[in-house]
């Protein structure tokens, strides 16, 4: 059977067309309580006209703010009230709406999504306010560096099509939108005819079609019409081309392009594997020959295809003096796969990786809905299959062919975005294109196709402990506990847990822990670093690890019918690592990159900044991932010693959660995990919050100032942990307090948020939001304003029980992921009281009161104790 007909067997879902032209597909998931509300509309960028560009974007913004029956902020409250969320994304090609909700909330947020739809205010005064909103996303876009490159490589790479665009809009035509374009636009695309609904979840598929047909049934459908815009020109004789950006950013982005078919095109599912080839997974050819050699932090690659056209990218982060040396590295690779050097193997291997990335989209009811109504929207639903079918049957003759044909060095395109004070790269097109060809990297090391199973241990006994709930609790023979839930699906999840992370650094060598975790999936006593990663993406897996300040983590998530293999590498992986001395100098480059891409992010940063001032002194004030200094200290027989003390000796924990027999999942764990021993449970300490109010500041040539508040909050074994959640809830997001006050009614940013930062020892109440710089001292004012209001009187019974209904719907839905659930079962018996009190969520939610939230604001929310960050940009129009 094929592997799509597997994950959505076609007899499960249900299409039907209502009499006005609207698509519905409706499919029924028991999996969990949970739906998925997904409306496609055809309508996007490629549909505006030159005066009204970033329109598209505009309405979708506006499709929230309220209808005849829902005033503004109504849409959001009304769907969190249910317990769910709901978002929307416009790109090229379309605009897509998305609710998800606890399934008991379907009938609820069906209602909403189709008044939304149907009858979306356009006020003239709410547009004039979200038009403020939208140019100050189009400033923090500015900001990105990655997105800045990405667009501007599309101008450079097409004449005449509207893909040249900058999106989004620029800030003079946003101002010159009004009313009744936006009104016209919505009018003219969102018909039935032109639009797909797409349900999938835990609700009765004939009762779903009928609650369909009663809120859109009478709506009236009329033609689109379509503006098309102009064709690109094949040119007759195509020449490579360049721009180079500079600006106040610490690492280089350097993003080649490629124009190539639009997705239906029978070229397309050859260039996807070919781009699966070059950067899926760390077995790739482009992780090998860029990253591996230290030349680059992050490179990766991707064949974009909107309706109309494809756009092949390749886009690398690398420090300054290295750019130039990391394109020519990823150029050559482009031609190596140009001359046919891929072979069968790389070719298997990238298909796992892809057949596996599938399987884990339909983990949840959000990825399958939205999967079934993109492609009911390229023509029908069950196209998909045959796009997949002919991807995984692809071979390594066919990727060279579509390469020859569509990744020419004279088709390609190159923009270099730099730091202003590193030298200029290159002058023209015909310098940089001189480079690049005058290169010639070393070749790759051939790739392998696992050999037979490693051995493992000899069979060791593991005892059932106790059965909590849906968790049964294993111990092996030493006594490491082993954490079994079961669980349908088809992707399964094993890891190893553990108390520590950088908490357990010395100060003089912060980033230790976190240096432990990225070099030991770099290879093993028995496993090279390429062996390693081939193992692990011939089984489709992902193996991935992690510090954070209190804890450490390895984890491998595959199709359920690797478990066996799965659990074999990860313990070799956890239990021995070579810790050689290339892959510790590779990882280390790449953290030293990481941190100078760090002061690029206009939220991160600020956040940095203010934990650092807030716990100053503290682990929690260092950064997991060390600083230049520490990093410098740190040597391999250092990551050996911590691994010995904090790794095969730790208060850790082996989880799975996977659809197998526990009693065998548990027998794989204890042969997998033998070498390890119970260790010592590392202690942390209190940390202490500043009495006074510490501010740290700093000045950069960016279009957006950001400003992020820290609070003190209240630690994980503090009951008053749900009360702050609970806040965070009636102040954050969509429909909360913080967003209704100072984007909807003072128009002053685009991102505003707040909540919790909840370690073992200590935690935080964070603010952040991000603005023009002459909006910065109004910003900082209303977010003072908004804590001094949560501290003046209790929240009202309305907010309260929709907060509560919010955490405990979204508490179900992200257990749609086995990712999620060990995560929370390891999160449990690491730091939390039993297992019990997973199973407990809902009722701690329940049984918290407005009082307990006032209390909980008046101990935290002082504002002579409140630490403040700020990054001044310099404001710019954009």
């Amino acid at each position: 059977m094929a592997l799509l007909d597997t994950a959505i067997p076609p007899e499960s879902v249900r299409r039907h067309v209502l009499p006005n032209g609207l698509r519905v597909l409706v499919r029924q998931d028991r999996s969990a309580p949970v739906v998925a509300i997904v409306t496609y509309v055809k309508a996007g960028y490629f549909d505006e006209t030159d005066d009204i560009v970033g329109i598209s974007h505009v309405l979708e913004h506006m499709y929230f703010k309220g209808t005849p029956s829902l005033g503004v902020g109504e849409i959001a409250r009304v769907t969190k009230a249910n317990g769910g969320y709901l978002n929307a994304g416009t790109i090229y090609d379309h605009t897509h709406y998305y609710a998800v909700l606890p399934s008991t909330g379907f009938a609820a947020g069906l209602a909403v999504q189709a008044d939304a739809y149907a009858n979306s205010l356009i006020d003239a005064g709410e547009l004039a306010r979200e038009l403020e909103v939208i140019i100050e996303e189009a400033k923090r876009k500015q900001d990105n560096p990655t997105a800045l490159a990405t667009e501007t490589l599309f101008e450079v790479l097409h004449d005449r099509h509207r893909m040249r665009r900058w999106r989004i809009g620029r800030e003079a035509g946003l101002r010159r939108i009004e009313q009744e374009h936006v009104e016209r636009f919505y009018r003219n695309f969102y018909r039935p005819s032109n639009t797909v609904l797409s349900i999938v979840g835990d609700i009765d598929p004939g009762a779903a079609l009928a609650l369909v047909t009663q809120h859109y049934g009478s709506l009236a459908d009329a033609p689109v019409v379509r503006t098309p815009g102009p064709a690109e020109h094949a040119e007759a004789t195509p020449a490579f081309r360049y721009r180079e950006l500079s600006g106040d950013i610490k690492q280089a982005e350097m993003v080649f392009g490629w124009r190539t078919p639009a997705l239906l095109h029978p070229d397309t599912p050859a260039l996807d594997l070919a781009s699966a080839v070059l950067s899926g997974g760390r077995a790739s050819r482009l992780y090998r020959g860029v990253r591996e050699r230290r030349l680059a932090s992050s490179v990766n690659s991707a064949n974009y295809t909107p309706t109309e056209l494809g756009v092949f990218t390749l886009h690398i982060s690398a420090r300054p003096e290295l750019a130039v040396s990391a394109a020519c590295a990823a150029w050559d690779q482009i031609r190596c796969v140009r001359e046919g050097a891929v072979t069968t193997a790389e070719v298997d291997r990238a298909r796992r990786v892809l057949e596996a990335r599938w399987l884990r989209r339909f983990e949840t009811m959000e990825g399958q809905a939205n999967h079934l109504a993109s492609w009911e929207l390229l023509g029908g639903w069950a196209r998909a299959g045959d796009y997949l079918d002919a991807l995984l049957s692809t071979d390594a003759a066919t990727i060279a062919a579509v390469a020859q044909r569509y990744l020419a060095p004279e088709q390609g395109g190159l923009v270099a975005y730099r730091p202003a004070h590193a030298p200029v790269f290159a002058r023209d097109a015909a310098t940089m294109r001189a480079q690049l060809d005058a290169e010639r990297p070393p070749p790759l090391a051939s790739a392998t196709r696992p050999g037979a199973p490693t051995p493992v241990s000899p069979s060791r006994s593991v005892t059932l402990d106790r059965v909590e709930g849906a968790v049964r609790v294993y111990r092996t023979a030493e006594g490491i506990p082993v954490l079994v839930q079961r669980r349908s699906g088809a992707i399964g999840y094993l890891g190893w847990f553990a108390r520590g992370g950088s908490s357990s650094d010395a100060p003089s060598q912060a980033g230790l822990a976190s240096m432990v975790a990225r070099t030991a999936i770099k290879g093993t006593e028995r496993r090279g670093s390429q062996r390693l990663a081939e193992d692990a993406e011939f089984l489709g897996g992902v193996l991935s690890s992690s510090a954070s300040h209190d804890a450490l983590q390895f984890t491998l998530s595959v199709p359920v019918r690797q478990m066996a293999e799965a659990a074999e590498l990860l313990g070799d992986v956890v239990q021995r690592p070579s810790f050689l001395v290339e892959a510790f100098e590779a990882e280390r480059s790449v953290v030293l990159a990481s941190l100078a891409s760090m002061r690029d992010d206009m939220y991160r940063w600020p956040m940095r900044l203010a934990q650092e001032a807030a716990w100053a002194g503290h682990p929690y004030g260092r950064s997991v991932i060390g600083t230049d200094e520490t990093l410098a200290r740190i040597t391999p027989d250092d990551l050996m010693g911590f691994h010995r003390a904090n790794v095969l000796e730790s208060s850790g924990a082996v989880v799975v959660v996977a659809d197998v027999d526990p009693d065998d999942a548990a027998a794989l764990a204890g042969r997998a995990f033998g070498r390890m021993r119970i260790g010592a449970d590392p202690q942390g300490t209190r940390p202490v919050w500043p009495d006074a109010v510490p501010r740290q500041e700093e000045s950069r040539d960016k279009a957006q100032s950001a400003l992020a508040i820290l609070f003190e909050g209240p630690a994980r074994d503090e009951d008053a942990r749900t009360a702050a959640s609970l806040i965070a809830s009636v102040a954050s997001g969509l429909g909360g307090r913080f967003f209704d006050e100072l984007r909807d009614r003072q128009s002053l940013a685009y991102s505003v948020m707040a909540a919790p930062i909840v370690r073992r020892t200590g935690g935080a109440f964070a603010a952040y939001i991000a603005m023009s710089p002459e909006k910065l001292e109004q910003a900082e004012r209303g977010l003072l304003a908004e804590f001094a209001k949560l501290c003046e009187s209790p929240v009202t019974a309305k907010e309260l029980d929709q907060a509560k209904t919010y955490l405990r719907g979204s508490w179900a839905i992200r257990r749609e992921s086995a990712a999620a659930v060990a995560g929370d079962l390891a999160d449990a018996w690491l730091f939390g009281r039993s297992l019990e009190e997973i199973a407990a969520y809902d009722d701690r939610i329940r049984s918290a009161t407005a009082s307990d939230l006032l209390a909980c604001a008046r101990r935290y929310f002082d504002p002579l104790r409140r630490v403040t960050a700020v990054i001044r940009g310099a404001g710019r129009h954009v």
